[in-house]
C-alpha cells in the first residue's frame, strides 16, 4: 500500500512540474564554461543563484546556492564511472588543486572515462549543433598536462573560485547562456533514442503487485538519500541479503516480484518527501519520521496537517485552530460534522518510519481525508481538553510532558500510540495512562501548562478505556457535581485542602504545602493520610479568611463522599483521583475569583 501510493504520487509531482520527466534528474550546477567553437575555453564563471532566506531569529538573508537543472539520468557516481554530460571538475579537466598547485596527480583515470563515455555519444548526435561541436573540439583539445605547466594562465581561468573542485560545471557557446548543452535538442533527442532502445535493469519478468502487470523486477532498489539518522550512503526500503530469504533461485530484490518501473517512481517521490520541510516532520528523541502528504501536492494543507497533528507554529496555525474548534463544538452539541465542513473530498496519507541499520522501516501507513484526520484529532482534543479554553496540543508536547529527565528512554512506543489514537482514533496504550499518572505524582509541580497536558492524557487513556469496554463511566471536561465516586470525591477533597492552607498563609509560597508532603500518598491510599490531614485542616480553617467560602464546598464533598474513604485507590481510581483534583481546583480559582471581584464591588460602594 505504502509503495502503490508513493508511485501514484510521483506521477502527479511529474504532472505538476515537482519531478523530473522520466529518464532524467536534477543535478545543482554552480559554475558555467563557455566555449569557443574550437573547443577552447573562453571564460568560465560563477552561476549561482541569489536567494533570500528567512532566518531563526525573524530576519532575511540573501545566499548563494546552486541552479538545478536537467540531465539525463544515471546511476550514481563514483570514481570508476562517469557521466554522460559529466559535471564533475576532476573528470571534466583531468586535474585537482593541491597546496594552491593544479596538477593532475590521480585525475588520469578520471579524465579518460570521462571521454570514453562522452565522445561516442556526442559523435552519434545527428545534425550536431554548435555547442555540440564545441564539445567535441574541447574533448579533442583540452590537455591538462600541458594546461598545469601554466599555473598562472590557471589562476586566471578559475578566478572567480576559491577551489574549483568543490564546483559542479555545466557547458555552453561563449555569449550564449541560455543554450546549455544538455538542452540542445539533437542531444535530447539522441538520449530519448538510447533510453527507448535500450531494456530495463530488471534481471526477471514477474507479476509485479503494484502495477498488476508482468513486468521486469528490480534486481536492487534505489537508495533513499539523507534519511533522517540513517545512513549517509544511502538507506533501502525494500532489501534481500541474507541466503534464507531467496526462494525459487531467485537472488537479491528479485524475491520482491516489485518492477523497475515501481522503484523508479516509489524512490523518487520518497526522496522528494524527505527533502521537503512541508512533507516531514522528525522527532528528534525517538528518531521517527513521519511523512505526509495530499493526493493533490497543495503545500497549504501539508501546512495545515503539520498544524493540527504536530502543532507546528506556521501560517496555517490559525486556520487548524479555527478548523478544530469548529468540529470540536458540533461535536460538543451532539450535530452531525459535514464532509464539506472537514474538508472530506481531500485524501491524504501519513506513513511513520523509522532507520534500522540500512534499511527503512515502516511502523504505520495511514490512508484517508484531511476531514477524517482532523475529525479523530477533534474528538481527541475533546477528550483531552480540561476547560473551555481551546488550545491545540500537539504530539511532541505529549510525549515531552511524559519524559522522566533522569531516566533516558526512546519513547517510539509511546509516539506511535499516540499516533494511532490522534488519526485513527484507536484507544491509547495503557502504559501511558501509568507514565502520565507516575510523572504526575512524582513532578507535581512541573507548572501549569505541563501539568494540565498530563491530567489531559490521563482523562483521554481513562475515556477511551472504559470507552472500548463499553462502560458508562466518563470523566467530563469540568467539574461533575453529580459524580459520586470516591476516588474522584478525595481528588476535590484534597483540592480544598491545599487552597485552605493557601488562603491561611494569604497565598505566600510555602516551604513545605500538604501538596508536597502528601499529594502522592493521599493518591495511593487515601485513609492512612485522612486523619492527618484533617488535623491540619482543622488548624488551618481557623486561619483561613474566606473560611465559609471553603466550608461550602467540604461539607458538599464529606455529605457525598460519608465514611467510603478507600484504603487504597487503583490506576484507574488515580485517574479518577487526578482528574478530580484538577477539576476542584479550577473551580475553586474561578469562584475565588468571582469573589473577590463581587468584594470589590462592595468596597467602592
Amino acid at each position: 500500500m505504502f509503495i502503490e501510493k508513493l508511485c501514484e504520487y510521483s506521477d502527479v509531482l511529474k504532472s505538476k512540474g515537482l519531478l523530473p520527466p522520466d529518464n532524467y534528474a536534477y543535478r545543482g550546477i554552480t559554475a558555467l564554461i563557455e566555449l569557443n567553437l574550437d573547443g577552447t575555453v573562453s571564460k568560465i564563471s560563477n552561476f549561482k543563484e541569489i536567494v533570500t532566506i528567512k532566518l531563526k531569529n525573524g530576519k532575511e538573508k540573501e545566499v548563494q546556492r546552486p541552479v538545478q537543472l536537467l540531465y539525463p539520468a544515471q546511476p550514481d557516481a563514483n570514481n570508476s564511472f562517469s557521466f554522460l554530460i559529466e559535471h564533475r571538475p576532476e573528470n571534466i579537466f583531468g586535474m585537482t588543486l593541491k597546496n594552491g598547485v593544479y596538477t593532475t596527480q590521480k585525475c588520469e583515470k578520471k579524465h579518460r572515462l570521462f571521454l570514453d563515455k562522452n565522445l561516442p555519444f556526442f559523435k552519434s548526435v545527428v545534425n550536431p549543433s554548435p555547442i555540440v561541436i564545441a564539445f567535441i573540439n574541447f574533448m579533442h583539445n583540452w590537455n591538462a598536462e600541458e594546461k598545469t605547466q601554466n599555473q598562472a594562465c590557471l589562476q586566471e581561468l578559475f578566478s572567480e573560485f576559491k577551489d574549483f573542485t568543490i564546483e559542479k560545471f555545466s557547458f555552453c557557446l561563449t555569449g550564449h547562456s541560455e543554450t546549455l548543452l544538455q538542452n540542445d535538442a539533437g542531444v535530447k533527442d539522441s538520449w530519448n533514442q538510447i533510453c527507448a532502445n535500450s531494456s530495463p535493469e530488471g534481471t526477471a519478468e514477474a507479476y509485479c503487485p503494484i502495477f498488476k502487470a508482468v513486468l521486469p523486477v528490480a534486481r536492487l532498489h534505489k537508495k533513499i538519500m539523507r534519511f533522517p539518522g540513517g545512513l549517509a550512503s544511502g538507506m533501502t526500503l525494500v532489501s534481500y541479503n541474507n541466503d534464507s530469504e531467496n526462494s525459487y533461485c531467485k537472488e537479491q530484490s528479485v524475491n520482491s516480484n516489485i518492477s523497475q518501473l515501481a522503484v523508479d517512481k516509489y524512490g523518487a517521490a520518497l526522496n522528494y518527501l524527505l527533502s521537503s520541510d512541508e512533507h516531514c516532520v522528525v522527532e528528534k528523541t525517538t528518531g521517527l519520521v513521519f511523512l505526509f502528504w495530499a493526493e493533490n501536492p497543495d503545500f497549504s494543507l501539508e501546512k495545515l496537517c503539520s498544524a493540527v497533528l504536530f502543532g507546528t507554529d506556521n501560517d496555517m496555525s490559525e486556520s487548524a485552530d479555527k478548523l478544530l474548534k469548529r468540529i470540536m463544538e458540533q461535536l460538543c452539541n451532539g450535530l452531525d460534522v459535514s464532509a464539506d465542513t472537514i474538508l472530506d473530498k481531500e485524501k491524504f496519507c501519513i506513513a511513520v518510519l523509522a532507520p534500522n541499520s540500512a534499511r527503512i522501516c515502516i511502523k504505520a501507513f495511514y490512508e484517508g481525508t484531511l476531514g477524517s484526520i482532523a475529525l479523530n484529532i477533534a474528538r481527541f482534543q475533546s477528550d483531552f481538553g480540561l476547560d473551555d479554553d481551546f488550545r491545540r496540543v500537539g504530539i511532541w508536547q505529549l510525549i515531552s510532558v511524559l519524559d522522566n529527565p533522569n531516566v533516558k528512554r526512546n519513547d517510539a512506543d509511546s509516539l506511535y500510540g499516540f499516533f494511532r489514537s490522534i488519526t485513527i482514533g484507536s484507544p491509547l496504550p495503557r502504559k501511558i495512562l501509568s507514565r502520565a499518572l507516575n510523572r504526575i505524582q512524582h513532578d507535581f509541580n512541573a507548572g501549569y501548562i505541563t501539568n494540565n497536558i498530563r491530567v489531559g492524557i490521563v482523562r483521554a487513556c481513562f475515556n477511551d478505556i472504559h470507552r472500548s469496554a463499553k462502560r458508562k463511566d466518563e470523566l467530563l471536561m469540568s467539574l461533575d457535581y453529580s459524580n459520586s465516586n470516591p476516588a474522584y470525591l478525595c481528588g476535590r477533597l484534597f483540592a480544598c485542602y491545599e487552597a485552605v492552607q493557601r488562603n491561611a498563609n494569604n497565598g505566600k509560597k510555602l516551604n513545605r504545602s500538604i501538596k508536597d508532603t502528601s499529594f502522592a500518598a493521599f493518591m495511593r491510599n487515601p485513609s492512612k493520610k485522612f486523619a492527618s490531614l484533617n488535623v491540619l485542616f482543622s488548624y488551618h480553617i481557623k486561619k483561613a479568611p474566606r473560611a465559609k467560602f471553603y466550608y461550602d464546598f467540604i461539607n458538599e464533598i464529606m455529605d457525598a463522599l460519608g465514611d467510603n474513604i478507600p484504603e487504597h485507590l487503583n490506576e484507574s481510581d488515580q485517574a479518577r483521583f487526578v482528574v478530580g483534583y484538577h477539576h476542584q481546583n479550577a473551580e475553586l480559582y474561578r469562584s475565588e475569583k468571582k469573589l473577590v471581584n463581587q468584594e470589590g464591588v462592595v468596597d467602592c460602594e
